[in-house]
């Protein structure tokens, strides 16, 4: 029986927490380079200034590939990390690895040797072949015992010897898959701390590189004095007539049932056309009127297939509208949300008819300047 991986946990937040790092750092490098005045990198003259162009162009190339390079280091972070059996043996061939394995290697064997009393079962074993060796004689008495109790003379106490014998050994065999799981876990968290430190050094050496550059850059900005502002004090006269009454509230839109759809289909059923057709007549009826197309998916299926499907859908819905309902195409906005913002918030894998549809929500058309 395989021992439960008590790190998935840990590991999965290893990973989430490098994912958001990513997300952060590209995100500040968005924010520097779109508030980096290139416009007076521009102006620079590399003939006339040719120290600050140069200082500028050094600064700009250096913070660009500093960013970069952080986030390329964050996302090897990412890839799978396996640790084999072998690299937790008392006899090990390092050469067989790239350098930077081998650093990683020899600080996990190190923590193992501070932790084996708690990783390992009995006392005196100082490595994972001590445990394995244990764990083959175990097999073979157990294997034994099952010869024995097999026999037609055999006494009804050898069945119970074969079951506390295969306990031993899988508790044992267990052992060794946790010990596994612990080295894969305290292997990537090395790697992320590791990581995550360098790329906080690359990061902020990055932001010494876009100050460099921004003061090779900057210019004084001439100070713009507004000219004094004169007051006019207007006298309302009164008037007599009383003001006009206020505009009637505008009236609510109907709102319009989800088109459903068959599992991984995108087909519309004829209940789907028949509630189609109610988005087709008020909109034919009212001019002023738009309508925006939400497909959706469940949670069944990968992120790809969803995806593909939903647009599918999208495009049924709205072929349907110009081609049967004779709606313009500029008054249909599409919107593909697979296991997005879904209708009904499920778990992964989870069917869900009410997320396996197409919602139709009518919208007063905006004015032409922004169509």
């Amino acid at each position: 029986m395989a021992s439960p991986d008590i790190y998935a946990t840990a590991k999965v937040n290893l990973r989430d927490t490098v994912k958001t790092l990513v997300g952060i750092f590209g995100g500040i490098a968005g924010l520097l380079l779109a508030g980096t005045p290139f416009t007076g990198y521009g102006n620079l003259d590399p003939a006339s200034a040719t120290l600050r162009w140069s200082i500028a162009t050094i600064g700009l190339v250096a913070a660009v590939w500093l960013v970069g390079r952080s986030i390329v280091l964050l996302l090897r972070l990412l890839q799978p990390d396996l640790v084999y059996q072998s690299v937790l043996r008392r006899e090990i061939n390092l050469a067989q690895y790239d350098p930077a394995d081998q650093k990683e290697i020899e600080a996990l064997r190190a923590e193992f040797q501070r932790q084996r009393e708690n990783l390992l079962p009995e006392k005196g074993m100082l490595w994972l072949d001590d445990l394995e060796a244990d764990v083959a004689g175990a097999h073979k008495d157990w294997l034994d015992e099952v010869d024995l109790a097999s026999a037609s003379n055999a006494p009804p106490e050898r069945t119970v010897r074969v079951d506390i014998l295969r306990q031993i050994h899988e508790a044992l065999y267990d052992n060794v898959g946790a010990i596994n799981n612990w080295a894969a876990y305290t292997r990537l968290r090395g790697r992320v701390v590791d990581g995550c430190n360098r790329a906080l050094g690359l990061g902020f050496a990055a932001l010494v590189a876009i100050g460099v550059f921004s003061w090779a850059v900057g210019q004084k900005k001439e100070v713009k004095v507004d000219p004094p502002v004169t007051q006019v004090f207007v006298i309302a006269t009164p008037v007599s007539n009383p003001p006009p009454p206020p505009s009637p509230p505008v009236a609510a839109l109907p709102a319009l049932n989800p088109i459903l759809f068959e599992t991984g289909k995108a087909v519309l059923s004829a209940e789907g056309m028949t509630e189609l057709a109610k988005s087709r007549d008020y909109l034919r009826g009212h001019r002023d009127t738009c309508v925006l197309v939400l497909a959706y998916t469940d949670t069944r299926g990968s992120r790809a297939v969803n995806k593909a499907l939903a647009a599918r859908r999208a495009q049924a819905v709205r072929g349907a509208l110009i081609a049967e309902g004779g709606i313009s195409a500029a008054r249909i906005f599409v919107a593909e949300l697979p296991e997005t913002d879904l209708p009904a918030l499920t778990g992964r894998a989870v069917d869900s008819q009410s997320n396996r549809s197409v919602q139709l929500l009518l919208m007063t058309s905006p004015p032409p300047s922004v169509r």
